[in-house]
């Protein structure tokens, strides 16, 4: 049970916005054509590589949270400013799915001040789930796997559109689907990176079943969802949200559906970057959870387009480098200390 409950925990920090709206799987998969088979592997072995890797190093270096381990490897005074860049990151990306809920809630409930009440609500909520730790993530998840799966095999089901010309183009190369899948699971790696930790209440091994059983799950949605993006490649090839589009043809319910999905995505990440702040600055985790959510919320005022268009691309893969050093082999000085004092105690 507690396999099943970290893999549907990471899910929820994995699938947010853009994955629930279709557009990082036409960008990242479906777009590379019949190589996009080779972009799934690739970013579900890096996702699984990075979730076993980084919680070892963890364990190696003695210390339980991503500031420590940047501690040991960079030393305090750069460990503590690398450690803020996972902040921010996790705080960016907060604040942005907290934006994406309220905006649903203005177009979705038909009331006065809806964003602001959506926005609060969700919150509240997502500090709550976060407070509750790796169950609070995980029924966050489970609540992915039963709506996301419904949409994506209406969607599929769909007649596919009118065919078109499209510009010519050369067949895409392995490589570069193979860089873009493993681009992507690094940059979802780190924006994981702060909350892995919670991986270390489990064993290595059955921390790594627990990372195999999430790239299945996950697997399976983005297949589900590369074939959905293939199917109706000519109705969404200049779309920016092809299943939003795409819900124009089920109707009503379609609408509320694709709605759902999209806000119970974006509500998951916002938890995992909530839990993920909690963890990674020095204070109790009662106050860290306060402080990250008054940084989501600022982030949230400046809007879900403008936060993604600029500050989450160049941040995330920054962070994406960083914590691939951190995954290098850890010198025996850096953690030869540590593990000596804690053996004098």
């Amino acid at each position: 049970m507690d396999i099943l409950t970290c893999a549907l925990a990471l899910l929820s920090g994995v699938i947010g916005a853009g994955f629930a709206s279709g557009r990082e799987i036409d960008r990242f998969f479906a777009g590379h054509g019949a190589m996009s088979g080779a972009a799934i592997l690739c970013a579900l072995l890096t996702l699984h590589a990075l979730f076993v890797r980084l919680p070892a190093q963890l364990e190696r270096a003695g210390v339980s949270s991503l500031s420590g381990l940047c501690r040991v490897r960079f030393g305090r005074a750069m460990g503590l400013a690398l450690t803020m860049l996972f902040v921010l990151l996790s705080a960016i990306t907060g604040g942005a799915m907290l934006s994406a809920c309220a905006e649903l809630g203005a177009l979705v409930l038909p009331m006065r001040h809806a964003y602001g009440l959506c926005m609060g609500f969700t919150l509240a909520l997502g500090a709550v789930l976060a407070f509750l730790g790796i169950p609070g993530l995980a029924a966050a998840g489970a609540g992915l796997c039963a709506l996301l799966p419904l949409l994506l095999l209406r969607l599929l089901s769909l007649p596919a559109g009118e065919a078109c010309f499209l510009p010519a183009m050369t067949p895409d190369l392995p490589v570069r689907a193979c860089v873009d899948g493993a681009a992507y699971g690094a940059l979802n790696a780190a924006m994981l990176a702060g909350a892995l930790p919670m991986l270390l209440t489990l064993k290595p091994g059955r921390r790594r079943k627990a990372s195999l059983l999430f790239c299945a799950l996950f697997g399976a949605l983005l297949l589900l969802g590369t074939l959905v993006c293939r199917h109706h490649r000519q109705a969404i090839a200049l779309m920016p949200l092809p299943f939003v589009y795409l819900s124009r043809a089920l109707g009503a319910g379609g609408y509320t559906l694709v709605a759902l999905c999209m806000y119970a995505a974006a509500l998951s990440t916002l938890c995992t970057m909530l839990c993920a702040l909690a963890r990674c600055l020095p204070l109790p985790r009662p106050t860290g959870l306060a402080l990250g959510a008054v940084a989501c919320l600022l982030f949230a005022m400046i809007g879900f387009g403008r936060i993604v268009q600029s500050g989450y691309p160049v941040l995330g893969a920054l962070c994406a480098a960083l914590m691939l050093l951190l995954c290098l082999p850890l010198p025996t000085s850096s953690f030869a200390p540590q593990e000596a004092s804690q053996s004098s105690r």
